[in-house]
């Protein structure tokens, strides 16, 4: 287990989360040793990674800061990001070789946001079965539960909001409802090339593409949109 800093043997955790060298909390999530991000990647920390290594900063959503999420980014481009940030923060000391920085699996972004074990074989399959919402089981939801459609009247954000904005969860994450799809690692079923996406964004309002379980199916590795943006895990290489 990754302590909560290097003077400490204490383990990461809700109230006391490892934090990396770009400012970046993560905190433990259940079935799983991953310290999660309690925030999609912000665009402070990839302009980070786009400074360091020359690469062109993608264009961002109208009236976006530094500490919205970063959107534009292909899951090719968020994997470089994570493969940076591992070679950074071992070059710092922070992490050992055993764990790396990486997009999170299907089943560790279910378990972050609350579900409960999903015995399907796939992310298809997986995709909309289990009934709930990441602010709980009421629909419409309430003011405040997170940033989607302007339709829905429950924030005031027209694009992304700056992470954080809204109530964390059981596990002290935010976001995972709302604000922007976040990439994942898995194909979205075995014999496509599609990336699955979780937790919908500012531009979702219906129902069905609101649940915890949905997983979005047009994410090819090359996608690009204002919509799409991703989260970083720490843990073993997948």
């Amino acid at each position: 287990m990754i302590s909560n800093s290097a003077n400490s043997s204490a383990p990461a955790s809700k109230e006391a989360p490892f934090v990396n060298g770009l400012g970046m909390p993560f905190v433990p999530v259940p079935r799983f040793s991953t310290l999660f991000c309690v925030w999609p990647v912000r665009a402070s920390d990839f302009q980070a990674y786009a400074s360091d290594k020359g690469v062109e900063m993608p264009a961002q959503a109208a009236g976006s800061t530094s500490d919205h999420p970063v959107v534009n980014v292909t899951w090719h481009e968020a994997g470089a990001f994570c493969e940076w940030l591992t070679q950074r923060e071992r070059a710092a000391g922070s992490i050992g070789s055993d764990v790396v920085y990486r997009l999170p699996g299907d089943l560790e972004w279910s378990a972050a946001v609350g579900l409960p074990e999903e015995p399907e074989s796939n992310p298809e399959k997986r995709s909309g079965q289990a009934e709930g919402f990441p602010w709980g089981s009421a629909w419409p939801p309430a003011q405040n539960a997170g940033n989607y459609s302007q339709e829905l009247g429950v924030d005031s954000f027209e694009f992304t909001s700056p992470v954080g904005s809204f109530p964390e969860n059981a596990f002290g994450i935010y976001d995972l409802g709302g604000n922007v799809w976040e990439w994942c690692q898995d194909r979205y079923e075995r014999t496509s090339d599609c990336r699955v996406l979780r937790g919908a964004s500012w531009f979702n309002g219906y129902a069905d593409r609101l649940k915890s379980s949905f997983r979005n199916d047009v994410g090819l590795p090359d996608s690009r949109f204002t919509s799409f943006g991703f989260r970083v895990v720490l843990g073993p290489a997948l």
